[in-house]
């Protein structure tokens, strides 16, 4: 009997493959995830043309910058909205200015070098300044200053913030794609600043020679660059209202176009209208006019209709498209259309209040810490530098290294619409103690410190009895009369003012006994 023959498959080596178990291997199904906005369709091929794959600093180079920067300034300049918005949002920033808060354990020494400071800042007229670089910031993208010693100064510290546009902080002679170096600015290998190139003139100004190209090589500490950083690598910045440039200028197209408009309607008095041919119609010289009299009859020639041309301008959505506009362009500062407009006409009382919410917040948490971070902190350690060699500073808390003391900043605080609601809010939150005197002061952008010596002056008082005034007056009835107590045992130490403490229980009106008690 034959033995069965059983076929083998090898492969090119001779080894055999492994034989199919006679079921078919299932694969899974290929994920095919797509996103609209990434698919090249025709309808949307010329929308996405401009798109690039630029780093920030390519994105803003110079020729971009150039560009932007003068329809901004033209925008500001002639639209009366974003002119009002700008102005508006730097006010609302920077306000009286920030006043230095020192934080040393030494009372004493920090009132002298706010003080100090405080009469600095008026000699160089910081706040000023200060506003100035806010407006810059948002119409240029950048503000710049150069801290020089003006000997003008009146005051013993002579540093001087120097303003100066975004246009001279430029390289003229900058090589094309040097490492760690971009337009204006030259950096170390961990991306820090070394030195800002600024030219000498200003390159719009009459004394500007394009020739000269005259610059200098200011170290970075000297140089004070503030800007609002959107993305990772940026160094350079453009008009924070870039997005909405056109919009103004759409605006005013819209309104010429309603005026010419009503101004056609207008001058047309009268339009004859007739039911003949053209061949049958008498020629008529062209911009020939007749003149009519008040309380004329007139008899038209026979087919002909006089008619008046009707004044369709504005029309219903005039109002609504200048307000979208507005709205649309104060969105990038988060302003609301009706402080954008100046005009709260539309608006009650809690809607009025609750659009002012996120403008605040974005004042407050981004803008006024990025102003802390990149002008104010940068400003006052060079000032410390040399106040404490003019005055003979040692820092109380460092004596050894002298550095620049622990400081805050206290910024103005907004106005409040509903005044009696907030003080109504303060007092309860003070009286159950959730609340200091101290955070209040500094929210109002105040110090306590320095208000509670005011205050015990004007009563006639010691500071520290006018601590205890307000510390009676400020906690609930529990907790004074738990303090009373204390006072009248001797544990809350020394004696309370006139008016407080036990001398408010001799005030009281004696209850009456019921007859018959026990003395």
């Amino acid at each position: 009997m034959a033995a069965a023959v059983s076929s083998i498959l090898v492969d090119a080596y001779g080894k055999p493959l492994p034989l199919s178990s006679g079921k078919r291997e299932e694969k899974p199904a290929a994920v095919r995830a797509r996103y609209d906005a990434a698919q090249n369709s025709n309808e949307f091929s010329n929308y996405w043309a401009a798109s690039d794959s630029l780093d920030a600093d390519s994105s803003n180079s110079k020729p971009v910058r150039k560009t932007l920067v003068a329809r901004s300034r033209y925008e500001v300049g002639n639209n009366g909205f974003t002119d009002g918005i700008v102005q508006t949002f730097a006010t609302d920033l920077i306000g009286k200015g920030p006043k230095l808060q020192l934080q040393t354990s030494d009372k004493d020494f920090n009132k002298q070098v706010e003080h100090e400071y405080t009469k600095w800042a008026k000699a160089v007229k910081f706040r000023r300044k200060l506003w100035t670089m806010a407006h810059a910031k948002v119409q240029d993208g950048e503000a710049f200053c150069v801290y020089r010693n003006n000997p003008r100064v009146k005051h013993p510290v002579k540093l001087d913030p120097v303003l100066f546009e975004t246009e001279q902080c430029t390289t003229p002679t900058l090589a094309f794609a040097q490492k760690d170096y971009i337009d204006g600015i030259s950096f170390d290998e961990f991306g820090n600043p070394l030195w800002y190139d600024i030219l000498k003139q200003h390159p719009g100004g009459p004394w500007y020679s394009g020739t000269s190209m005259e610059f200098e090589s200011i170290p970075a500490k000297f140089v004070c660059h503030w800007f609002l950083l959107r993305r990772p690598g940026q160094h350079r910045a453009v008009p924070e209202f870039r997005s909405t440039l056109n919009l103004g200028a759409a605006a005013r197209r819209w309104r010429e176009s309603t005026l010419e408009a009503a101004e056609t309607a207008a001058n047309f008095t009268v339009l004859l209208s007739t039911t003949l041919s053209p061949d049958e119609v008498d020629a008529v010289s062209p911009m020939s006019t007749l003149e009519i009299q008040k309380r004329m009859m007139t008899a038209l020639p026979e087919n002909y209709a006089a008619n008046q041309m009707k004044a369709e301008h504005p029309n219903a959505t005039h109002e609504s498209f200048n307000s979208q506009i507005l709205n649309e362009q104060a969105r990038p500062k988060s302003m609301p259309a009706n402080k954008a407009a100046c005009d709260s006409s539309k608006y009650n009382f809690a809607s009025g209040r609750l659009d002012h919410l996120t403008y605040h917040g974005s004042l407050d948490d981004v803008e006024r810490e990025d102003c802390n971070d990149l002008v104010l902190d940068p400003t006052f350690e060079l000032w410390w530098e040399e106040a404490s060699i003019v005055f003979g500073w040692v820092n109380p808390d460092d004596p050894m290294e002298n550095s620049c003391p622990d400081h805050c900043w206290d910024w103005p605080k907004h106005p409040t619409v509903d005044v009696a609601s907030e003080s109504q809010a303060n007092d309860v939150k003070l009286k159950n103690g959730s609340l200091s005197l101290s955070s209040l002061y500094d929210a109002q952008g105040e110090s306590f410190d320095d208000e509670v010596v005011k205050m015990a002056s004007d009563y006639g008082v010691s500071v520290q009895e006018m601590k205890k005034i307000l510390l009676f007056a400020n906690l609930n009835a529990q907790n004074q009369q738990a303090s009373v107590m204390q006072a009248q045992t001797g544990s809350a130490g020394g004696q309370l003012p006139n008016g407080t403490g036990p001398a408010r229980q001799q005030l009281r009106p004696q209850q009456p006994q019921p007859q018959g008690a026990i003395n």
